[in-house]
């Protein structure tokens, strides 16, 4: 048990010492401890004296706690705070996700396993065909696109996953190096057909399509404003 009704030993000067207490605890005023603090910089003794009241002071609270195993999230949590990665851009979203093969590929895996296979009572004749992979932000999501561009619709599939609690997800089609252009949202079932405009549909080979969870009725501004929950090429079915 730490003794506290002995303070540590310090300079010969009590009035240093009697200093060094107050500033240890946060006592001093703002132009006493900017007077303390520039005796700091230059007083060897005197650094060691705060700390060592720095050391009795912590003693005192610690023993006066009782020790409480911390929750297994703790860590998971401080790890977050600490080392959350910066924000990305929309297109640093969703750049990994415009290869057409790494899209190409997912498309047998996906109807495979999961039967995402666009319905037969939309009168749709499919010429191209997206897997959207979800981001890290979009896991769980299995979501399938096919458009007709002799109709000049899209239909999307939402297999799995839904959009987080009061937002919506919206389609975005990204043509080369264009801005996002916005084909519409998603509804809440499962299915969405969505006409496109007739000047978009020479665009789409080889486009990305994009998702995005945005407040409801859309984007405010236009352009994506949440974040991309998944993405991925068109290539011919």
């Amino acid at each position: 048990m730490t003794d506290h009704t002995t303070p540590p030993e310090g300079p010969e000067n009590e009035d240093d010492r009697v200093l060094a207490a107050e500033y240890a605890l946060g006592l001093l005023s703002a132009e006493e401890r900017a007077q303390f603090e520039a005796r700091l910089d230059t007083d060897a003794d005197l650094r060691a004296e705060v700390v060592a009241w720095d050391e009795h002071f912590a003693s005192v609270i610690l023993d006066e706690i009782d020790p409480v195993d911390p929750s297994p999230q703790v860590a998971k949590r401080l790890q977050t705070i600490l080392f959350k990665p910066e924000k990305q851009s929309f297109w640093q979203q969703i750049w990994p996700y415009g290869l057409g093969g790494v899209a190409a590929a997912l498309v047998l895996w996906l109807t495979i396993s999961t039967g995402v296979l666009i319905p037969d009572d939309t009168g749709l004749q499919p010429d191209l065909v997206a897997e959207l992979a979800p981001t890290p932000d979009g896991e769980g999501l299995v979501i399938r696109a096919a458009v007709d561009t002799t109709r000049g619709a899209v239909e999307v599939v939402r297999a799995a996953g839904a959009p987080p609690e009061g937002r919506v997800f919206e389609l975005w089609l990204i043509a080369g190096d264009a801005a996002p252009v916005s084909l519409g949202l998603l509804d809440e079932g499962n299915s969405t057909l969505i006409d496109l405009p007739q000047d978009l549909v020479a665009l789409l080979p080889g486009a990305l399509l994009a998702i995005s969870d945005e407040p409801p009725g859309g984007s405010p501004t236009g352009a994506p404003t949440g974040a991309v929950r998944a993405a991925g090429s068109l290539t011919s079915s």
